[in-house]
């Protein structure tokens, strides 16, 4: 495999799960904001049923991150440039990034389904 798509990949492994989680952040709290913010009920969301959907599709995005960084890795393990060595050194990043990136995903999905919505602390 070319250096270029092991690079590629290596960074996708990297920020995938990452920017996902982020995106779901994102997203399910415009989702919040447009389902507890109306005073009438024109934005009646099935908020429960987008934010188990963001989750899932962030929970998906990790789970191919981490496979991603564990193909990378197996194919840099015998690095002997520099270039590949980085690669190599990005894979063993990402293979610890992405358990908890997954782990925080898996859980504000299950807080997102369990949890009543739009209550004042």
């Amino acid at each position: 495999m070319t250096f270029r798509r092991l690079n590629a990949l290596a960074w996708f492994a990297v920020l995938g799960g990452a920017l996902a989680w982020a995106a779901q952040l994102a997203f399910g709290y415009q989702l919040a904001l447009a389902r507890c913010s109306s005073l009438n009920a024109r934005f009646s969301i099935p908020f429960h049923v987008w934010g188990i959907a963001l989750s899932s599709l962030a929970v998906t995005v990790a789970l191919l991150s981490e496979a991603t960084a564990i193909f990378v890795y197996r194919a840099t393990r015998e690095a002997e440039t520099v270039r590949v060595k980085r690669v190599h050194f990005l894979s063993i990043t990402a293979i610890t990034i992405n358990p908890l990136v997954l782990a925080i995903s898996a859980m504000s999905g299950v807080g997102t389904a369990l949890l009543s919505l739009c209550h004042q602390s």
